[in-house]
C-alpha cells in the first residue's frame, strides 16, 4: 500500500492508505486525476474530497500547497490540518460615508465664486472656493472658507498637472476606460482643493451623487464632475505634481466607472463594492502611467507583514468575497490589503485577457485587454458576475488560477502564461513601470519577496472563505494529503519548487 503524507497543522505524518483505496493510481498511458509527476516549477491540480484534498506525488521534492476557499460567505475563517473543523466569523467595521451636496449648473471664468457643500469627517459644511485655473477640459477650485495649515496651493505645480492631466490621464482613460459624463454640460472636470479632505481623513474622493446617481442622496448633488483632493504635506511625495496626478486619475475613473455601469445602464440603485471600484480606478493610475504611490497597496497585499508586524498586510488577509461580493463591505483593518487584491485580481484578468502595448510615443496597442477592461466598465453586471460575463469563465477557476499566479510569478521556475504576471514596461511619458512584480524592491523601501509561504509545521490552520494558503513541505513520493473544513469548499493546486 501507497504511503500517505499527512499535512496536519504542526505535524506531518508518514501512514499507510487504509481506507483509502478508492485513491488508487493507474500505470497506464493516460495520467489519472490526482497523479502528479511534476518536474521543478510545473503545477498540478489535488483532488478535492469531503473533508480533505490531496494528490498522489510520483516525486520526492520541496512543494508549496496553494489551498483556497471557494466558500462564498463573507468574514469567515475556516479550519485546515488539526484545525480543519472549527470556523470563526470576523466581523468588520461600517462602511465610511459617502459625502454629498447640491447646487446648481454653471459655467466658470478666472476668478470666478462657488459655494460648495463638503464633507469634513463629521459633518457638511459649506465653504466658498475660487476658480484658480481654468482650460478648456479642467477647472481648478480653491477654498477659501476653510483654514489650511499647508497655505495656497502652488499654481506653478498644479499647471504641470493640468498639463500631465490633459496630455496624458484624459486621453487615455477614455481610450481605456471610456469618456467621462458631461452632466452639466461643459465639458470640463472640477478639482475642488479644500482643506476639508484633510479634516474627512482622505486624500482625495468623488461621490457618485455629483453626477446623478440618485440612490441614496437624498437630493443632493453639485451636478458636475468633481475631483475633492486634500492638501499635502509639501515634504510628502504626494504633495508632487505626478503625485497629484496619479490621485486625479484614481479618482476620475471612479466617476467614469460610475456613469458607464450605472447612469448608462439605467440602473441607479447599483451599489457596487468599493474594494472593486478601488480596483479599477488602481488599475487607472497604472494604465494611465502613474503606477508609483499604487505600488505601496498591491504590495500591502502581496506581502508587507514584516514592515508592520500584521498579517493583515498580506495576501492571508485578502478574500476574493470581500472583494466582489457584498455590496456594503469594508474592513478597516485590512484596508489597504483589500484594495491592493482588488487591484492585483483585475491586473490579472487584463493581462490574461492579453494586456496592451505601450509605443515609443505613448500610444496603446490592445492585444485584448483594453478591450476587455471598457467591457468590464460597460457591462450592467457587478462583482462577480461582471468578472464572468466579460471573460467567460468560472469565478471559482479564474480564483484559483489568481492565487497560483502569486505564487508562481517571479520566481523563474515556470514559464507558463497562466501562472506569470507579465513582466513590468516603463512608460515612455512618464518613466513609471506598468504592472505588477511580486519581487519588486520599491524604491529602496521594502524588497518584496512574493506572498507568504507558510512551513506546514508553523501553519496557522485558518484559511479565510474566499481567501488562500500557501503551504510548503518537503515531501517524499506518495499521497500528499491535507484535511480541510467541509464548509471552506477547498479546492488546491501543488507547485513543486525543489
Amino acid at each position: 500500500m501507497r504511503p500517505v503524507l499527512a499535512l496536519a497543522l504542526l505535524t506531518i505524518g508518514l501512514g499507510a492508505c487504509g481506507e483509502d483505496d478508492d485513491k488508487k493510481i493507474d500505470t497506464g498511458e493516460t495520467v489519472p486525476t490526482g497523479y502528479a509527476d511534476l518536474a521543478v516549477g510545473e503545477v498540478a491540480d489535488m483532488v478535492t474530497e469531503g473533508g480533505e484534498v490531496w494528490v498522489e506525488l510520483a516525486q520526492p521534492g520541496s512543494y508549496i500547497v496553494v489551498l483556497t476557499s471557494a466558500d462564498e460567505a463573507q468574514g469567515t475563517e475556516h479550519g485546515y490540518g488539526a484545525a480543519a473543523a472549527e470556523a470563526r466569523v470576523v466581523t468588520s467595521a461600517d462602511p465610511r460615508p459617502i459625502p454629498a451636496g447640491g447646487h446648481p449648473i454653471m459655467r466658470t471664468e478666472l476668478g470666478d465664486s462657488f459655494d460648495f457643500e463638503v464633507y469634513n469627517g463629521s459633518r457638511y459644511v459649506d465653504i466658498t472656493a475660487e476658480a484658480i485655473q481654468v482650460t478648456d477640459e479642467l477647472v481648478v477650485w480653491e477654498d477659501r472658507t476653510t483654514a489650511n495649515e499647508f497655505g495656497s496651493v502652488d499654481e506653478d505645480m498644479m499647471a504641470d498637472v493640468i498639463a500631465q492631466l490633459e496630455q496624458i490621464v484624459l486621453p487615455r482613460e477614455r481610450v481605456l476606460f471610456g469618456d467621462e459624463s458631461d452632466v452639466d454640460g461643459d465639458g470640463k472636470l472640477w478639482v475642488l482643493m479644500t482643506y476639508t479632505v484633510n479634516q474627512y481623513g482622505a486624500q482625495a474622493y468623488v461621490t457618485w451623487c455629483d453626477i446623478g446617481v440618485t440612490e441614496g442622496c437624498y437630493g443632493y448633488g453639485h451636478g458636475h464632475e468633481i475631483v475633492y483632493l486634500g492638501y499635502n504635506d509639501p515634504d510628502d511625495s504626494r504633495a508632487s505634481a505626478d503625485g497629484i496626478t496619479e490621485t486625479v486619475a484614481h479618482e476620475l475613473a471612479h466617476l467614469v466607472y460610475a456613469y458607464h455601469k450605472v447612469l448608462l445602464n439605467g440602473e441607479l440603485g447599483v451599489d457596487e463594492n468599493i474594494y472593486v471600484t478601488e480596483g479599477t480606478s488602481a488599475m487607472a493610475q497604472d494604465l494611465t502611467g502613474y503606477n508609483n504611490g499604487n505600488q505601496y497597496v498591491w504590495a500591502a497585499a502581496i506581502d508587507m507583514s514584516d514592515t508592520y508586524g500584521s498579517d493583515d498586510y498580506s495576501v492571508q488577509a485578502v478574500s476574493l468575497n470581500d472583494l466582489f461580493r457584498g455590496s456594503g463591505y469594508y474592513d478597516e483593518a485590512r484596508d489597504g490589503a483589500l484594495r491592493g487584491g482588488g487591484y492585483l485580481f483585475l491586473r490579472y484578468l487584463f493581462e490574461q485577457a492579453g494586456g496592451m502595448t505601450i509605443e515609443r510615443d505613448g500610444s496603446f496597442t490592445d492585444l485584448g485587454g483594453m478591450a476587455w477592461i471598457k467591457d468590464f466598465f460597460a457591462v450592467p453586471e457587478t462583482g462577480a458576475d461582471a468578472v464572468e460575463v466579460t471573460t467567460g469563465a468560472d469565478f471559482q477557476d479564474l480564483a484559483l488560477d489568481f492565487y497560483t499566479a502569486l505564487v508562481v510569478s517571479g520566481r523563474g521556475l515556470n514559464d507558463d502564461p497562466t501562472w506569470n504576471f507579465h513582466e513590468r514596461v516603463e512608460d515612455p511619458l512618464t518613466g513609471y513601470e506598468h504592472g505588477v512584480d511580486t519581487y519588486a524592491d520599491i524604491h529602496g523601501w521594502l524588497q518584496l519577496d512574493g506572498p507568504p509561504v507558510q512551513p506546514i509545521d508553523e501553519a496557522d490552520g485558518s484559511l479565510r472563505a474566499g481567501g488562500v494558503e500557501y503551504l510548503q513541505i518537503t515531501a517524499e513520493a506518495g499521497v500528499l494529503s491535507l484535511p480541510v473544513a467541509e464548509a471552506a469548499l477547498a479546492r488546491a493546486r501543488v507547485f513543486r519548487i525543489e
